[in-house]
């Protein structure tokens, strides 16, 4: 039953959801850089933001495990994530690029340059170490609320304590699932949230 509830937690909130996930947040806020954006608008960012951060990589990968590329679709191997990282990274470079043509918010873009830029780490530290990208993501999301609940004086407690809920949810899985150790785990998380909060806090 556990390992059932750990895979449902690892899929729902699968690394590459994550950036839908907080924009459909940012969108729900009540704050100026939301309210200023027609809800026709939000639907069309949030449509791009789900193809190109979550349909193309996902589709991509089906792709690679079809053609034998990578062993399994999981990519709990090392050696399986390279490619599909690098693409993925290309994939969030695409997604910035166009949403700032928008000429909305420079948070949305924030968001999409922590998430390319800790897509590009996760494959640097690929190459000499697992680490967990569901938790890399998990501390994101984390870091990113955190930085704008400072710098914009945003109240959103309740938010953040979910938030780090879901992420201990997430690190159970992982860890349930046996794909992780602890130090990956932790690890993932606090280089997630760090890289995001920097972000939003310096730029």
């Amino acid at each position: 039953m556990e390992t059932k509830f750990a895979k449902a937690i690892s899929f729902i909130f699968h690394p590459l959801l994550i950036t839908t996930y907080s924009f459909i947040i940012l969108f729900s806020l009540h704050t100026f850089f939301s309210l200023v954006i027609p809800p026709l608008a939000k639907w069309m960012i949030l449509g791009i933001v789900f193809v190109i951060t979550f349909l193309f990589p996902a589709l991509l990968i089906l792709v690679l495990w079809k053609r034998g590329l990578i062993s399994e679709l999981n990519m709990n191997k090392r050696e399986d994530r390279i490619i599909p990282f690098i693409m993925t990274a290309i994939f969030f470079s695409l997604a910035y690029y166009l949403l700032k043509q928008l000429h909305i918010s420079p948070i949305y873009n924030y968001f999409m340059i922590g998430t390319t830029f800790s897509i590009i780490i996760a494959l640097i530290i690929n190459y000499f170490w697992k680490i967990s990208i569901h938790m890399i993501a998990m501390g994101g999301m984390l870091g990113a609320f955190l930085a704008l609940s400072f710098v914009l004086i945003i109240n959103i407690p309740m938010l953040i304590i979910l938030i780090i809920f879901i992420s201990g949810l997430v690190g159970f899985a992982r860890l349930k699932l046996n794909v992780h150790s602890p130090a990956q785990v932790y690890i993932g998380f606090l280089t997630g949230m760090t890289i995001m909060f920097l972000l939003f806090i310096f730029i």
